[in-house]
């Protein structure tokens, strides 16, 4: 199974969590599937200004999926 790194970081490229080890996964649809479940909790939890914050998702090297968290924020269509 490939391993998928998640990143929260900021559009000035600060990083909030960097996950170095990363999370195996099936599929980039698994990926993307955990990174807003991932978005959503924190979200919920943190009572942050998520503006200009981001989960980029990275597979070998390569970006599979990269989302502001204002697209999720009071919205249950992602």
């Amino acid at each position: 199974m490939p391993r998928y790194l998640f990143a929260v970081r900021h559009f000035d490229n600060d990083y909030l969590v960097d996950e170095p080890e990363g999370v195996q996964l099936s599929d980039d649809a698994a990926a993307r599937a955990f990174a807003l479940m991932v978005m959503r909790g924190l979200v919920q939890r943190e009572e942050e200004n998520w503006e200009g914050w981001m989960m980029e998702v990275t597979q070998g090297g390569r970006r599979v999926w990269r989302l502001p968290f204002e697209a999720i924020e009071g919205s249950d269509h992602f």
